[in-house]
């Protein structure tokens, strides 16, 4: 193996890349695979990192034992919300607990969801009025919310979902302040961001503990009964592996799916004719003009085709990790242990490599003939490997279910003047939200 370390931005002497990067987090990931290449090193602190973009690389990652959750995940506010869930645990505690989820998400179980999912946007959509602006982001939060206790949890969250949302802000704007020095203080130390986030997820815990507590353990009913009644080698789930599981798709789940709704919304008011094209499709190849049933949805190629094209423009991730347990080599390089892994869907998304035109909004490219000849991992907003999204094809499904029934009633027209920006903070959302006025159709 090569001794010398990939090329890479140089850094400061104590700092490293730490300034550059939460300055901003996604044109400096960007910058540094333009100008240093596949693998780039680099450095937060005393911590190495290296970023990957090429897909080959990331493949071999993702399909490899050698690799963990990142340590950004055993931080200590990171692992209260999470704790020991599918999101930051490893090995076989893992591989148990994604076997006793797994059936939530299975094809069966998402034709059902189905049928939820069109109930509560129908609702969201009673509400709604032409010439009314709204902030898409707001509405979606409220929406994926809704869904995703319905589906996963049989709960009704219109008195709860409120403090779910204000509880997401909290999370987000201490994570905000991570390019701080002082950050390293708020994981150790009672800070005042420290004891903000502590009261927050005090009360997520309550939350689901009494979403808990009102489950008898039908296994058929839904995800925290069939984990209440799941055993796995002749044990049951302990009470806070089960809250871990649940903050886990409780906090990620719907503000994924949320953040997909959002930049899907936003790109298509972006681009009226697109829109356009997706109405079209809907009233063309649906006979009543709506879509109830997974099998509809196959009907609806250029649909999916915007639900991809959204994704691959706005992933619900700016990034995904992992470390290095053994010394190995990548690219010709050597990765010694301990060395943090980051593989940037934002910056793999938008290599011209892959895609013409990559800062474009093109639907249309997500052709068969395209898809096959694209590397696997040049696309990955879900991640990949053994370890990718459990509720990807729950997330995609409700977004093509969600946009298709806005796009029936309304359309979505961008409010002028105001400045849309991503901010890559736990996920990809917009820092300002987004103004989009509804035009009854």
């Amino acid at each position: 193996m090569r001794s010398v370390r990939p090329p890479g931005p140089t850094g400061h002497l104590l700092t490293g890349n730490s300034r550059e990067f939460y300055k901003d987090q996604l044109g400096f990931l960007t910058e540094s695979a333009r100008k240093f290449g596949d693998v780039v090193s680099l450095r937060f602190f005393h911590v190495p990192v290296y970023l990957l973009n090429n897909p080959e690389h990331i493949e071999w990652v993702f399909g490899s034992r050698n690799f963990i959750k990142p340590r950004s995940l055993r931080l200590p506010l990171q692992h209260r919300i999470f704790g020991n869930g599918l999101l930051s645990s490893n090995a076989e505690v893992w591989l148990r607990q994604r076997r006793l989820t797994q059936p939530a998400f299975h094809r069966d179980r998402l034709a059902r969801y189905a049928e939820v999912m069109i109930a509560s946007t129908e609702r969201m959509l009673a509400d709604w009025k032409g010439e009314e602006t709204r902030d898409i982001y707001d509405e979606m939060r409220v929406l994926a919310l809704e869904i995703a206790a319905k589906c996963l949890f049989d709960a009704d969250m219109s008195r709860d979902g409120a403090v779910v949302r204000k509880i997401s802000n909290t999370v987000t704007e201490v994570f905000a302040s991570q390019g701080r020095p002082l950050w390293i203080l708020d994981n150790i130390f009672p800070t005042p961001n420290n004891l903000r986030f502590r009261r927050a997820i005090k009360q997520l815990d309550k939350i689901i503990y009494d979403l808990i507590s009102r489950h008898g353990g039908d296994k058929e009913s839904d995800l925290i009964s069939m984990l209440l009644s799941a055993q796995e080698d002749g044990t049951r789930m302990s009470r806070q592996q089960l809250r871990d599981e649940l903050a886990t798709l409780f906090f990620a789940s719907h503000e994924a799916a949320a953040l997909v709704l959002t930049w899907t919304c936003y790109l298509l008011a972006l681009h009226p004719e697109k829109q356009e094209t997706l109405v079209a499709e809907n009233r063309d190849q649906l006979q009543e003009g709506t879509a109830s049933t997974v099998a509809e949805l196959s009907a609806l190629p250029y649909t999916r085709m915007v639900i991809k094209e959204a994704m691959r423009l706005y992933p619900p991730n700016r990034s995904v990790g992992r470390e290095a347990l053994n010394d190995c080599e990548i690219g010709n390089y050597h990765v010694p242990v301990g060395t943090q892994l980051l593989m940037s869907q934002w910056v793999v998304h938008r290599d011209s490599r892959y895609f013409d035109s990559p800062e474009e909004f093109l639907p249309e490219r997500w052709t068969p003939e395209f898809m096959r000849q694209l590397p696997k991992y040049a696309y990955f907003p879900f991640g990949g490997g053994p370890r990718v999204c459990i509720g990807q094809d729950f997330a995609t499904m409700e977004a093509m279910l969600v946009i298709a029934a806005i796009l029936r009633k309304f359309k979505l027209v961008l409010v002028e003047g105001q400045a849309v920006e991503p901010q890559p903070v736990v996920l990809l959302r917009p820092k300002n939200g987004i103004k989009i006025r509804l035009e009854a159709r």
